[in-house]
């Protein structure tokens, strides 16, 4: 049985069958050839039984026909793995750059840049039609918008928690800034959670940091992203994290006290409500797939696992797709959306083989490169049975997500942020 995954996670959304690949038409094998001439002039050729001299010759055919095939098929992967669509299909030339990208930055031959890492994923699935100047300015104003903030605030920009209870702000209310120059006001509204298709299960691009952007809505992948690449540009540090299909920013205050930011409406979360759902458990915490901080590098790897399944999504299953789960989890191990796609894959993959073997049980047993397939796909079972990882119905995590606005837990909210408002210093004038 195929097992689910969601980007934060993924949407628990079957990708599409892979159509086959287009071979196109193999050569006549022996055709539009010059006839090579006789090194020894016109000799005479013995007679033979034209009937034996037809049969040969398609026997020859025949077997320079499957010989080609086979080298065609082993070319696109298709014998034990899906035919590739690299350069078959429009737009995965643009997957194939954003991951030559994406891995330079993890292999350090590129300096590890969030935004141009958001901007890599998302315009590959647009196929390269987006401009990187305009998004990283996107960016770059939230974060001029938020410096006018804090200074209408009189709040010191030195303190290292100001850039986040400012961002904080900017993002869970509405606020009113001065504008340069004049006596008007302009007015910031918050980034509010879309609960339409939060998954992306119909439109992808629901996911996505450009979304939030233009319409002021996103979810609990995309905002925390956004959250993030603004306060690396006030200086602020914040760190990604996982819970059981979700993700939220966590950060410290000045007396090395950690927090945790709910941005979907807003809430400093306790440590006891992201373990309430029931799908944290010992062993998630203990191997760092939930409730630990994400790396520069893990949180850039994460983006590659994010590259696959947008791949995916456009296009079926693909072998380009492990290559890329393959980077990513040597990086992050724990990645839980990782894991379970590569899970997926493989489940995928096995049915894949067993199809083309006309469902019999006897041929895939006998068969090596088929049962080795086999063992991976429940190497990543095991896996993911060793982690702890529980798969989280959808109608569980929306309660449990609601169960954030109820009274107790925003009267928590409230006694955590006037804790760190309190360590903000005032500019002496």
């Amino acid at each position: 049985m195929e097992r689910c995954f969601c980007l934060c996670h993924r949407p628990n959304r079957k990708l599409p069958k892979p159509r086959p690949a287009t071979l196109g038409q193999l050569p006549n094998i022996g055709s539009g050839l010059p006839a090579a001439p006789s090194p020894f002039g016109q000799s005479h050729t013995p007679s033979r039984d034209p009937l034996a001299v037809w049969r040969a010759d398609q026997q020859a055919q025949r077997i320079a026909y499957f010989e080609q095939l086979n080298k065609e098929l082993a070319r696109l992967g298709a014998l034990y793995d899906f035919p590739s669509r690299l350069g078959h299909q429009e737009g995965t030339t643009a997957y194939l750059q954003a991951f030559d990208e994406l891995k330079a930055m993890l292999d350090g031959k590129h300096t590890p840049d969030l935004k141009r890492a958001v901007f890599l994923v998302e315009n590959a699935y647009f196929n390269n039609q987006g401009s990187y100047h305009d998004f990283k300015q996107q960016v770059e104003d939230f974060a001029d918008l938020t410096r006018r903030y804090i200074q209408q605030q009189g709040w010191d920009i030195n303190n290292p928690m100001t850039p986040l209870v400012a961002l904080h702000k900017m993002f869970a209310d509405t606020v009113m800034i001065k504008g340069q120059g004049t006596e008007d006001y302009l007015v910031h509204y918050p980034i509010t959670y879309d609960a339409e298709d939060y998954r992306g299960t119909e439109d992808l691009t629901k996911l996505f940091v450009s979304k939030v952007l233009a319409t002021g809505t996103g979810q609990c992948y995309s905002m925390p992203q956004l959250f993030l690449m603004v306060a690396e540009e006030l200086g602020g540090k914040a760190w990604l994290s996982y819970a059981p299909q979700h993700a939220f920013v966590k950060f410290k205050d000045r007396n090395n006290n950690w927090h945790n930011l709910e941005l979907t409406n807003g809430n400093l979360a306790s440590e006891s409500w992201l373990m309430a759902s029931g799908y944290v458990n010992a062993e998630t915490i203990q191997s760092g797939m939930y409730m630990d901080t994400l790396s520069l590098k893990e949180t850039i790897a994460s983006k590659l696992v994010d590259l696959a399944y947008g791949y995916g999504y456009k296009y079926g299953y693909d072998p380009v797709m492990k290559q890329m789960l393959e980077k990513a989890l040597d990086i992050h191990p724990v990645n839980p959306s990782g894991i379970m796609l590569m899970s997926n894959y493989y489940t995928a993959q096995v049915d894949y083989i067993y199809a083309r073997m006309d469902r019999n049980d006897q041929a895939f047993t006998r068969d090596v490169r088929a049962m080795e397939v086999l063992q991976k796909r429940n190497q990543w079972y095991r896996r993911l049975d060793q982690l702890g990882y529980q798969d989280m119905p959808p109608e569980a995590y929306e309660a449990w997500l609601q169960s954030l606005d109820d009274y107790r837990a925003e009267q928590e909210h409230r006694k955590h942020l006037l804790t760190i408002e309190r360590t903000l210093d005032k500019n002496e004038p």
